[in-house]
């Protein structure tokens, strides 16, 4: 998760159980797409992808717009305006 990586770069970042929801939209996506959503050929390009939150969904698997959007919820790169527990029950 963003905040993740953030605080190894400066440690007066912090994260919490949002960066467990993070990770149910990156094990979703990888398990719909059959690639991590934030996968590149350079680990500080996927850094920035992951930072800003920039990924996309492959043209060639069809998935539910329902799973899209829950993905997308995950993947919010604000902790505070991310996808809680509470709401993907």
């Amino acid at each position: 998760a963003p905040e993740v990586l953030y605080e190894t770069i400066t440690p007066q970042g912090g994260h919490s159980f949002e960066v467990d929801c993070w990770s149910i939209g990156v094990i979703l996506f990888t398990m719909l797409f059959g690639r991590p959503p934030f996968e590149s050929s350079d680990v500080k390009q996927t850094y920035q992808k992951i930072k800003y939150g920039t990924f996309s969904f492959p043209d060639s698997v069809e998935v539910h717009s329902l799973a899209r959007n829950f993905i997308r919820e995950c993947l919010v790169v604000d902790p505070c305006k991310r996808m809680t527990i509470d709401e993907m029950l």
